[in-house]
């Protein structure tokens, strides 16, 4: 760390990291920041470069003792996540021509600013980094522990929330001692839509998407002609690794190979590739049971007679190593009855194996589907068992966990039908400061998509609850969240089901299947509790805690009778600005008819793992 004539930066070899700046003000405000990059944005082998900027150099020298002290109380979490973090105290009337000639210096991949006032939110010193950046510099404004302004590096997202296109008279930058003042007009630009392949430059009014298609038509021109004539397989292809320095993946594999060893070492569950070749018959095409675009899942017999199911994931994308390390941390730290457990892993060569235990009868969605008709006592018993195994995710877990692809393909029933949440591939560690974050890829299945994570990227624990609400749909009605051979306006499960529920009709949801005598009380309580769960708005969305209580008779029904009637004409102009709930679905069904190769993220992840004994390959699965 030093003053600017005296830089100590280009003593550390930052050109082989990524690199991440970071502009603070030394104050509790710059902690925050500082913090929350650490946590939320710096990856594993990436270099944060702080700067402080002055308008003098006596100010600078005397900032320098401070921000020292700054960086030593993060020097755990950078030995953890081995993050170089890097100090300067720079002097300069202009903390955007400061911020923006580092970041030109070290190519910087990501610059994080903040903003001050919430009321009053001023976003010309990112906006004015955003205009003198080039679009592989990502660009974040960050106010108490969230995003309120973001310009990716490969493409737009919207902002946190929506702002005024009015610009203010007054900036609080929160990093410098003079106020800095944007001289440029700017300029705003609208999109109606958005892409993998478009490096926007700025977006000011965020208007409802559709992500997931590749036929989707953009209203935004791409910002180079060539972009145009690529691929988006290419495209992808053709991004840095996170890695630069090294061509291959042998210090990723050796680097991941050595942390899954860190999590496994305590609880011995590594299986050797012979033990399992032999469980699977030699991976024989009988014992397949499930296939994606990157992994197979077979069917197998432990010696001791245990049965299981081995999926083997192909790393042949870019990150595999790193997801496969990531899903397996999170799962081996969870343990509830209702959540299917991780027995062991296998690192071999170009193969990473995890094994699961084989469900005897299958998914829940299978079970719907099939033969086999549900009883309703056993419909309920699900929906508990599920319900607290979100709950033990989202509030009973020392780190949150989002599930984020809570789906009835993704619920395993035992003999006795209880059942177990499985498949972590999509999952993510919550966070206990932040309401919600922004993901670039919006990952998961058509039909269990909340709004505000289907339309802005935005996570939560609420995108599980509002994933829930249609499970829910599913087990009292045996449909499926979306049928293109229903009547044209009736495809979605939830579309079709809400109008019945707000009538009073709600009978007519059950499922015709179902012919015995069965609890109303019961099912009152599980169609206000789909009802709430499928609320739009996730401000007004309850946790899966309420929900539970709900469901398990804890709360008294004409509580939340009420609430409904209360919350009626709520209107969520966060994530429907000038819309309304036909519009999330005609953009969800938007050129379905006519498309048949529909890309979802997740397909392309592969993270489809199907851990039962009849599952089917044939099903498109996140």
């Amino acid at each position: 760390m030093a003053v600017e004539k005296n830089r100590k930066v280009e003593n550390v070899n930052v050109k082989q990291r990524n690199i991440v700046l970071v502009g603070i003000k030394i104050d509790e405000s710059g902690k925050e920041i500082l913090k929350w990059t650490l946590e939320e944005i710096a990856q594993y082998g990436d270099c944060v470069l702080v700067v402080h900027v002055c308008s003098t150099f006596h100010s600078a020298l005397k900032s320098k003792s401070w921000l020292d002290r700054y960086l030593e109380l993060y020097s755990e979490l950078c030995s953890t996540k081995k993050i170089e973090l890097i100090g300067e105290v720079l002097k300069g009337n202009s903390v955007q021509g400061v911020l923006v000639k580092e970041a030109k210096r070290y190519n910087a991949m990501s610059i994080i600013v903040g903003v001050k006032h919430q009321r009053k939110l001023s976003l010309k010193l990112a906006k004015g980094c955003a205009k003198e950046l080039p679009p592989t510099t990502e660009v974040l404004a960050i106010h108490s522990g969230n995003i309120v302004f973001r310009r990716s590096n490969h493409y737009q997202l919207p902002l946190a929330q929506k702002m005024s296109s009015r610009t203010s008279s007054e900036l609080s930058d929160g990093f410098s001692d003079k106020d800095t003042e944007l001289k440029s007009e700017e300029s705003t630009r609208k999109i109606s839509g958005r892409s993998l392949s478009l490096p926007s430059v700025e977006v000011i009014d965020q208007k409802p998407g559709w992500p997931l298609l590749r036929t989707t038509t953009l209203a935004t021109p791409m910002v180079h002609n060539q972009t145009r004539k690529i691929s988006v397989v290419n495209w992808v292809m053709s991004l840095p690794e996170r890695f630069p320095n090294h061509p291959n993946m042998t210090t990723q594999r050796s680097f991941c190979d050595k942390q899954l060893k860190d999590i496994l070492k305590e609880i011995n569950k590594w299986f050797s590739y012979d033990v399992l070749k032999t469980a699977t018959s030699d991976f024989s095409s009988e014992n397949l049971i499930g296939k994606g675009g990157c992994n197979e899942v077979y069917k197998g017999v432990l010696e001791d007679g245990k049965a299981v199911a081995v999926k083997i994931l192909k790393p042949s994308v870019k990150e595999a190593v790193k997801d496969f390390v990531h899903e397996v941390s999170i799962i081996s730290s969870l343990s509830h009855q209702h959540i299917s457990p991780l027995i062991g892993v296998c690192v071999r060569c170009n193969d990473l194996i995890s094994v699961y235990n084989l469900s005897s009868r299958g998914s829940l969605e299978e079970t719907l589907q099939g033969k086999h008709v549900l009883r309703w006592e056993e419909r309920f018993k699900i929906a508990i068992g599920l319900g607290e195994a979100l709950d033990y995710l989202h509030n009973q877990c020392s780190n949150p966990v989002i599930h984020r692809d809570v789906k009835s393909s993704n619920v395993l029933l035992s003999d006795e039908f209880e059942p177990q949440l499985s498949d972590f591939g999509l999952s993510m560690w919550g966070s206990k400061s932040c309401r919600y974050t922004i993901q670039r890829d919006v990952v998961g299945t058509f039909g269990y998509l909340a709004p505000e994570y289907f339309m802005y990227g935005k996570v939560s624990d609420k995108v599980d609850v509002y994933a829930f609400g249609v499970v829910l749909l599913e087990l009292m009605s045996g449909r499926t969240p979306i049928s293109t051979d229903s009547p044209r306006g009736q495809e979605s499960l939830v579309m079709w089901a809400k109008p019945m529920i707000e009538k009073g009709n709600a009978k007519d949801l059950l499922d015709p299947n179902i012919s015995e005598t069965f609890d109303e009380d019961q099912f009152h309580k599980m169609v206000l509790a789909a009802r709430y769960c499928l609320t739009r708005a996730a401000t007004h969305r309850p946790n899966i805690k309420e929900i539970l209580r709900l469901l398990s008779g804890e709360d008294d029904v004409e509580k939340w009778v009420k609430k409904v009637e209360e919350d009626e004409d709520c209107f969520d102009d966060e994530v429907y600005p000038n819309s309304n709930t036909e519009l999330h679905f005609s953009l969800a069904m938007l050129d379905v008819e006519d498309n048949d190769s529909v890309s979802v993220s997740s397909l392309e992840r592969s993270n489809n793992s199907i851990f039962s004994s009849s599952s089917s390959s044939q099903e498109l699965q996140s």
